[in-house]
């Protein structure tokens, strides 16, 4: 066994910190992970810096804010000169491997990734972007394609059982991301055994779904047709939990455990009905807070940790609690010293939407800025517009919005200080298309926006400019 720590970090997609068992959803059933938890250190505000897929995954790889990975909202290609956290595990000796769903290549989403574009990860077993979760493929290191019959989470848990077969005897250090592709929506396509499992199963709404929910400007469901997608919701997540279960006993059986950080969180959440809307990219909860468990036997503690942590700082901080670190400089903070030492943590934690794309777009929304603290949620609109306020220890489900409640003003303008020192070290008041220009993505932003068959900037900003002159 290797006297270096092997690493086993497992996310999932689109998967919100309230479902868990561990997290005190009773109704989603996730014992292994409950158990990690219960034999690990379980965060209460881990944030997904830019919640949506591409921006944060480009994050976990990077510890950059996505203004510096490049990849800064879906479907948008990261940059490739940045040093990811496969290249610091590379020089320290580790044996990297990726598994599950990438999405950092831009389009088309079923390409193939050649190894300059894998971020220095040496095993390769990924579908880039692939939501057919009964039609499911894998490229191998050497971009061979295989079809595989089966659902997409027990391949995934597959083939991660395999790596961990075939390095668990080498002196050599292994590191293991294993991506699952779910629970992102769609909800209906699952493995019989899951399905089979939640028949005759009622769930409840969180207290702030409404009865009428929207899906596009123009589309809506019933709370009743919201239910429906949170079962096939949970699921996809009991199949990710049965997955943990058998890559844990593996590395019991193979006697590691002990010498093997396991990580588990998510790239964002989703809002499922909560205040009347689907999808991501926003700054409440059900969007941004995700689960985050670290357990390694003797090595991290067990319990419940308050810190703040961003999804942008976990790749910097993996590495310092495996006695590594970048060589390039990250927006991520190292914050294994309050994990495994005294230090306090950071005050805040930055949250932003650069651009609002696809979902987002659909439903009218526009870009923002926000700033989490332990107490509070304050976003402005990406102009520099109050937007939302939110007493999250006095309000857990943000019923509330004290923007205009005056005797919260004092309190308004530190957090609004705070908010704009991020903004003014990261991007600025820059809107949604402006953002496009001032980042030199127009052409990139295009290829991307014509593949699914949506308007140019150019086409947009022709809507924007007839608007204007109607109003």
């Amino acid at each position: 066994m290797s006297q270096s720590p092997n690493l086993l970090f497992i996310f999932t997609d689109e998967h919100r910190k309230i479902d868990l068992g561990c997290y005190g959803n009773d109704e989603v059933m996730t014992p292994h992970i409950d158990l990690l938890a219960a034999n690990g250190l379980k965060f209460d505000n881990c944030i997904s810096n830019s919640p949506v897929c591409v921006p944060a995954r480009g994050s976990l790889m990077t510890g950059l804010c996505a203004q510096r990975h490049g990849a800064y909202t879906n479907d948008l290609e990261i940059r490739y000169d940045v040093e990811s956290i496969a290249d610091v595990l590379n020089r320290a000796g580790y044996h990297t491997g990726y598994i599950g769903k990438w999405h950092l290549c831009g389009v088309p989403r079923d390409q193939y990734i050649d190894r300059k574009r894998r971020l220095g990860f040496t095993e390769w077993k990924v579908a880039n972007c692939n939501h057919n979760y009964k039609k499911c493929y894998y490229d191998d290191e050497e971009n061979v394609r295989h079809f595989i019959d089966g659902y997409e989470p027990e391949i995934f848990g597959r083939l991660a059982a395999d790596f961990l077969d075939h390095n668990a005897d080498h002196e050599q250090p292994f590191a293991l991301f294993l991506s699952f592709a779910t629970p992102h929506e769609p909800h209906n396509i699952a493995g019989e055994e899951y399905l089979k499992m939640y028949e005759g199963r009622s769930v409840s709404a969180r207290p702030n779904v409404p009865d009428n929910i929207m899906v596009t400007l123009k589309k809506s469901i019933t709370k009743d047709e919201s239910l429906a997608a949170l079962k096939g919701y949970y699921t996809h997540i009991t199949a990710i939990d049965r997955q943990v279960g058998i890559l844990i006993e593996k590395l019991r059986y193979k006697d590691l455990l002990d010498n093997t950080l396991v990580v588990f969180t998510s790239d964002h959440g989703s809002m499922l009905g909560s205040h009347g809307t689907v999808h991501k990219q926003l700054p409440y909860e059900e969007s941004c807070a995700v689960p985050l468990i670290l357990s390694m036997n003797g090595y991290i503690s067990t319990g419940v940790r308050d810190t703040i942590i961003g999804l942008t700082d976990l790749p910097v901080t993996i590495a310092g609690l495996l006695g590594l670190k970048f060589e390039q400089e990250t927006d991520g903070r190292d914050l294994s010293r309050a994990i495994i030492g005294d230090e306090p943590g950071p005050e805040s934690c930055y949250l932003y939407d650069l651009y609002p794309c696809h979902q987002a777009s659909d439903k009218g929304m526009f870009a923002w800025r926000a700033i989490r603290t332990k107490k509070y949620t304050y976003a402005i609109q990406a102009t520099g517009t109050d937007w939302l306020l939110f007493d999250n220890e006095k309000d857990p489900y943000q019923f509330n919005n004290l923007i205009d409640d005056e005797a919260l003003d004092k309190v308004k303008n530190e957090l609004r200080q705070m908010l704009v020192a991020y903004i003014e070290k990261y991007d600025g008041f820059i809107d949604g298309n402006e953002y496009i220009h001032f980042s030199n993505r127009v052409e990139d932003f295009d290829i991307s926006q014509k593949y699914f068959n949506r308007p140019t900037l150019h086409e947009l900003e022709i809507v924007l400019y007839k608007d204007g002159e109607n109003n």
